[in-house]
């Protein structure tokens, strides 16, 4: 599966913005901690803009602190998921403006729990499932009975906060089961996502 789709016309706008240069290096802002679908996104930009220099992919608690960091210079183009309720402030700041938006594939997502939990589908409905706000709607698709979820900043940090014992049941992806010694009891399936790339304004 290909995980990045750009059309010729956004390639051509990242010729502009990204022109190869092997001893250039960017700073690329994105939604943190490590194992968060952003990272994965934008790894996979990294890999395919490997011959135009290294690109350093920051990672921030919030997009808001994404964003600022752009803002402020400290880092050169800032990475956001469509599905993020809020990005149509960032849309709205004169000082930025979107530079690249694709198509791009998240990792697998699901529930997951602790490899030692003793995990039964009737807990769903008792339990509070803790979830970034975003794919909170899988659960309806999924399930035809309310679900209890509280949120976090990431789906890395729901991740997070299974693994510390805070809850016991997360959706999550992939990425982030494996670094927390997670395990999936339901999974759902990879979101195809659009994206995009925000820079600083040029006459800002």
């Amino acid at each position: 599966m290909e995980i990045l789709q750009l059309p010729d016309m956004e390639w051509r706008a990242f010729d502009a913005l990204v022109p190869a240069d092997p001893e250039k290096s960017l700073r690329l802002a994105t939604l943190g901690p490590r194992g968060t679908s952003s990272e994965y996104v934008a790894q996979s930009m990294s890999r395919i803009l490997r011959d135009r220099g290294p690109l350093q992919i920051v990672l921030e608690d919030t997009y808001e602190a994404c964003m600022e960091a752009l803002s402020e210079g400290r880092v050169d183009l800032a990475l956001v998921a469509h599905a993020y309720q809020k990005i149509n402030a960032f849309y709205m700041n004169p000082r930025l403006e979107p530079a690249i938006v694709f198509r791009g594939h998240t990792p697998e997502y699901g529930l997951a729990t602790r490899s030692d939990f003793e995990f039964r589908e009737e807990m769903l409905f008792k339990e509070t499932i803790v979830s970034h706000p975003a794919p909170v709607p899988l659960l309806r698709y999924h399930f035809d009975r309310a679900v209890q979820v509280d949120t976090s900043n990431s789906t890395s940090q729901a991740a997070c906060d299974v693994a510390d014992g805070r809850y016991d049941i997360a959706i999550t992806n992939e990425q982030a089961v494996r670094q927390h010694n997670l395990k999936f009891v339901y999974k759902f399936s990879r979101i195809p996502m659009t994206w995009t790339v925000f820079s600083r304004r040029a006459d800002r």
